[in-house]
């Protein structure tokens, strides 16, 4: 192949400067000389050299894409593969009238043959000595592969500057597989590829038996003979072979000397043959017609789907008007450019692997379906679900979407751990989630098979036990250390008085919003976030589920005690409420002495309304609190029913790190 580039045709003249070039006899030429043509505007291409007497030269090949020369790559691959087996082949390119050289390669050594189809201008022979393989444009019918199990194809990509050969299986109701030719083999029933294997293990393995027939009762053979026609034209319709349909439908009309029973459902098992024929019918002109709107649209992509669609349902008995709407789609194939055809069949591939994963999607779904919840044990079924929807795109139906749509937001939750209960315990209560009663099972509250039994009960369900069990075993313990207590009721130890320092630090630390006001909360600056007065702290420590805080730091609390405005003028309070009450007990002072050295102080002014995110109740119930699981805001309901475990244990959380 010589380079389109001029900078790489430089390169190619410097490599082959002592060589010469032909125009090829077996690729249709004349057989001249050729040279090379350098362009910088234009592909750069060879020429033949100019006659003697300067008139144009005339040649008769007409082809210039790389398939062109497709037959020669075929005979250089085949010569390799067999010579790797010990094999010397011979290689003929069969000329018949009217058929241009490169349609067939006919492949003989000592022990077999091949005649390969590169194109559809020769009829493949399926009964003589030599077998035959198939180009990808070149059709077959239906009929052809249920009788013969399967046949072989061949395709040539192209690799670089050089083309590689492929062979594939292909068989009825099944998907071509390609292999390369090292994974082909030659064997007594010809050539033989992985997929052949497994084609002929599952036409020979022994069918099982459903029941022992017994003693065979004796039919008439007219009555025997309607029945096999009845199961033949079942089977024809099954596997949409129009002709065998029609076939069959002529010898069951040909029947004499029926049963009037029998021959009632004769009669309307040809009709309803008859209607589904005339559907044929229709769909097959359908597809003639949208196969030439696709040569007249210049849709590369649809003609190729398209013939390969005429190719399996409708290869024979065309009309005058269908083959010529054939041959022009062919035709207008054919004359494709290389970069256009390798487009094509990337397109193609792309919507195969679509189709492929549409199928693993459903394949997935199928198994989620019996599930409501995301646990660890479906995570590897859940990701190929994800994986695969993404790569199906559109395929998908809008439910199959939508229930892909719900697995994504469970795994973006990530999976929860599935709660191992005996069912004999968690039998005995209802179920918060399915509202399941007493003595039922729980039932799936999703997807499309809701309201069906679930497999297991609902962690909900199963953590009423469990947290049961912790209560009982905290009320053990606690009733344990009472008669500890009991039976030695001597005097506990004292701690140290820097322990009892410091408990009674964290006392007041963890209590200081209980020695202060609610309305001086916010009076002052915070000293630790710099939020101004009025203004709510910053979450910083993670305390509640919002970002700010649902109570003042506590450096700001201790702020507001040692303020001034809080005490009377000349005097300075240092250290918290309660050590300022220790003091006093310390020393006190008569009273008449501390009502004269300590003014009457103002009535404090009214002060604005301050922002607040909730109320300093000793308890936070979970409806005050966004829902980590299905984030259902404060007083909100959780969907679908009732709250979840994990806001009513969040809810607890924040309470106790509210009061510690």
């Amino acid at each position: 192949m010589l380079p389109m580039e001029a900078i790489e045709l430089d390169a190619f003249r410097r490599a082959h400067g002592d060589d010469t070039f032909w125009c090829g006899t077996l690729l249709g030429g004349c057989g001249g000389q050729l040279t090379t043509k350098l362009y910088t505007d234009r592909a750069c291409h060879f020429a033949h050299h100019p006659d003697p007497d300067g008139l144009p030269h005339v040649c008769g090949r007409r082809a210039r894409g790389v398939d062109s020369a497709d037959h020669l790559y075929v005979r250089s691959a085949a010569s390799a593969w067999l010579a790797g087996r010990g094999e010397q082949a011979t290689f003929e390119y069969t000329r018949t009238e009217g058929v241009p050289i490169g349609s067939i390669v006919d492949v003989r050594w000592r022990h077999g043959a091949l005649r390969v189809h590169l194109d559809q201008a020769v009829t493949p022979v399926w009964d003589g000595g030599v077998e035959p393989v198939l180009g990808t444009m070149v059709p077959v019918d239906r009929d052809t592969l249920i009788r013969r199990w399967y046949v072989h194809r061949i395709r040539l990509d192209s690799m670089g500057t050089a083309r590689r050969v492929q062979i594939g299986t292909e068989a009825f109701a099944r998907p071509i597989e390609w292999f390369t030719l090292d994974e082909c083999e030659m064997t007594e029933r010809g050539l033989s590829t992985p997929a052949v294997e497994k084609i002929v293990q599952a036409r020979n393995a022994p069918r099982p038996s459903l029941w022992s027939p017994g003693k065979a009762r004796r039919v008439p053979e007219p009555q025997a003979r309607a029945q096999a026609l009845q199961r033949r034209l079942v089977y024809a319709r099954r596997i949409e072979s129009v002709p065998l349909a029609k076939q069959v439908c002529e010898e069951i009309e040909n029947l004499n000397g029926m049963e009037d029973e029998l021959q009632e459902q004769l009669d309307a098992a040809v009709r309803h043959a008859r209607i589904w024929l005339v559907k044929q019918n229709k769909e097959r002109h359908r597809l003639f017609d949208n196969l030439k709107k696709a040569v007249a649209g210049q849709k590369p992509g649809r003609v190729r789907r398209l013939l390969l669609r005429v190719n399996a349902t409708a290869a024979e008995d065309h009309t005058a008007t269908e083959s010529a709407i054939y041959k022009q789609a062919v035709t207008y194939f054919d004359s494709l450019d290389n970069p256009t055809r390798n487009a094509v069949e990337a397109e193609a591939e792309t919507e195969k692997k679509a189709h492929k994963a549409a199928a693993c999607a459903r394949s997935a779904l199928q198994r989620l379906r019996r599930h409501d919840t995301y646990t660890l044990d479906l995570s590897p079924h859940v990701e190929k679900l994800l994986r695969s929807a993404a790569s199906a795109g559109e395929l998908l139906t809008h439910g199959e979407a939508r229930r892909v749509e719900v697995w994504k937001k469970r795994a973006a939750l990530g999976p929860q751990e599935q709660l191992r209960v005996a069912r004999r315990y968690w039998i005995q209560r209802s179920c918060p989630r399915c509202n399941a009663e007493q003595g039922r099972d729980c039932v799936l509250v999703e997807g499309p098979s809701s309201g069906k039994q679930r497999k297991d009960g609902h962690n909900e369900r199963l953590q009423l036990v469990v947290d049961e069990r912790k209560a009982a075993r905290k009320t053990a313990r606690q009733q344990k250390r009472a008669q500890q207590e009991a039976k030695d009721p001597a005097e506990p130890m004292r701690p140290a008085p820097e322990e009892q320092a410091k408990e009674a630090g964290k006392k007041t630390a963890a209590r200081l919003h209980h020695q202060v006001p609610r309305g001086d909360w916010y009076r002052v600056m915070c000293p630790r976030c710099h939020a101004g007065p009025g203004k709510l702290c910053d979450n910083d420590d993670r305390v509640g589920p919002g970002e700010k805080r649902q109570l003042p730091h506590d450096e700001r609390l201790r702020r507001v005690l040692q303020s001034d405005d809080r005490i009377g003028p000349g005097e300075k309070q240092e250290g918290t409420r309660d050590e300022l009450q220790q003091q006093a007990v310390d020393v006190v002072p008569p009273p008449l002495a501390r009502a004269e050295a300590r003014p009457p102080r103002p009535r404090r002014r009214g002060r604005d309304t301050q922002e607040t995110t909730g109320s300093a109740a000793r308890t936070w119930h979970a409806k005050e609190v966004t829902c980590p699981k299905c984030q259902a805001g404060p007083n909100s309901p959780c969907v679908p029913h009732s709250p979840h475990h994990e806001r009513v244990e969040w809810a607890k959380e924040f309470t106790r790190k509210l009061w510690g």
